[in-house]
């Protein structure tokens, strides 16, 4: 019997639990992939979804490439590396305080819309031009699609390319791993859609949690274009979405896919060396933020770009662990203490979204079988 024989088990009495329950696992320990899972619905192993923003972690990749290259110093002012950044008051803000939720850039004045996303360059604009919502470093709140810009629009300047196009010439193309932020047509058969909840769902859900997916008019509201939770939620699942890859929100990828990525960050993995070395690993993934987000009220703990593990609300690995969720119940991370990578989607989103309670005891199964 396998070590992991746990692990299936627990997964497939997901499977037996709910007919509605169709998702994908992978879990690489070092190099080598211990754990396949995939049930419900048309999903089989190769299948794409929409990971929501378990794309931050992709883009903390690219970014820390940049890092160990020398090209990108993350206590440089972002200004040095994008001039029009400076207006506004923003001249001694720095690329840590940026790439970690303290810039007070979670939106723009009057909002945004879901085409200046996609376009990049007008949202990146008015980004440079806006006046942060707060004192940069005082405080922080997560930037739910603003930081995927501020990211993109950083690596354009330093690189020439945009996140998308780094990920897959500097990483996954040449180990064949299946993350995808700019997913051609040709990969189109293999996409299964995300499932928001239903709209009796979302009304029961909404009537016993007020507020719980944003809304309003305070800070929070700023960080999303205008539109209902449904219409948000849904909106993953957009061709032109698929197409452009926004890098805060726009990847797809299997669990596989989503395993290896972290996997190849320590490890050779598709014959190619691994991505980062430890000190680059270290800097990304160390602690910069910890403690209460501003306007939620809710405890968050953050890297560069990278989440790290919170208890109660995010409690995926140990304390040098590092990754991302997604809105849809994805979860992808690397946790150096096991020497483990663990990827994992779900189609059905599970209310109120962000990483699946059900990835988060899966992870804890896997971590039993290693002790």
């Amino acid at each position: 019997m396998s070590a992991f024989e746990p692990v299936h088990e627990a997964f497939q009495a997901y499977c037996d639990a709910d007919p509605t329950y169709s998702a994908q696992l992978a879990v690489h320990v070092g190099a080598d992939r211990v754990v396949d899972c995939t049930g419900g619905g048309a999903m089989v192993p190769d299948s794409l979804l929409p990971v929501y923003s378990s794309s931050k972690g992709a883009t903390a990749v690219v970014v820390a490439l940049l890092v160990q290259r020398g090209q990108l110093d993350l206590d440089a002012t972002v200004a040095s590396y994008w001039p029009e950044f400076a207006r506004a008051g923003k001249g001694s803000v720095t690329v840590r305080q940026l790439l970690s939720h303290q810039a007070g850039l979670v939106g723009v004045d009057g909002g945004f819309t879901w085409d200046e996303l996609l376009a990049h360059a007008p949202l990146a604009e008015r980004l440079a031009a806006q006046r942060p919502f707060w004192h940069p470093g005082q405080a922080f709140l997560y930037h739910a699609l603003t930081i995927g810009t501020l990211a993109d629009e950083l690596v354009r300047r330093i690189d020439g390319r945009t996140v998308g196009e780094a990920l897959r010439d500097d990483v996954t193309a040449m180990r064949g791993i299946e993350v995808w932020m700019g997913t051609p047509s040709s990969e189109d058969h293999r996409v299964v859609e995300a499932q928001p909840p239903s709209v009796d769902e979302l009304t029961a859900f909404l009537a016993e949690s007020p507020g719980a997916l944003g809304g309003g008019d305070d800070i929070t509201s700023q960080s999303l274009p205008p539109g209902n939770p449904m219409e948000i939620l849904s909106r993953v699942n957009d061709v032109q979405l698929r197409r452009v890859g926004p890098p805060a929100a726009g990847a797809l990828a299997s669990a596989r896919g989503l395993a290896s990525l972290y996997a190849s960050l320590r490890h050779e993995i598709g014959g190619q060396p691994r991505v980062l070395t430890d000190d680059t690993i270290a800097q990304m993934s160390q602690i910069q933020v910890s403690g209460i987000e501003l306007g939620t009220g809710l405890e968050a703990r953050f890297g560069v770009i990278f989440q790290a593990p919170c208890s109660p609300r995010w409690p995926f690995g140990t304390v040098r662990a590092f990754g991302h969720d997604g809105a849809g119940g994805s979860l992808a991370f690397c946790d150096p203490t096991h020497d483990l990578a663990f990827g994992y989607t779900v189609q059905r989103l599970p209310l109120p979204g962000g990483m699946d309670a059900r990835a988060v005891e899966l992870a804890r199964v896997v971590r039993q079988c290693l002790r």
